[in-house]
């Protein structure tokens, strides 16, 4: 059996918060052994990156939060619980 799962969230970006939250993505990823990346329509970014994440992303905008690990579903529930609480 793998240990590898796969799990996905759909986050909002809000403008007021945006750099804020893209530093504590960055950070609260990089406590995971997942990979972690975050998809829009055109883009995808490493989750675990700042520069990559405040490159890429726009503010207002949906993407979908995924992550490739034995701990994704712990990740994707702790990176979401960031803009759902913020």
């Amino acid at each position: 059996m793998s240990n590898k799962l796969e799990s996905t969230a759909t986050i909002q970006l809000e403008e007021k918060t945006y750099f804020d939250n893209v530093k504590m993505v960055a950070s609260r990823a990089n406590r995971y052994e997942s990979y972690i990346v975050l998809e829009s329509e055109s883009k995808t970014v490493n989750g675990k990156s700042i520069l990559g994440l405040s490159s890429f992303l726009s503010p207002s905008e949906n993407v979908t939060l995924r992550a490739i690990g034995h701990d994704s579903r712990q990740a994707v529930q702790d990176i979401k619980h960031l803009f759902t609480h913020a």
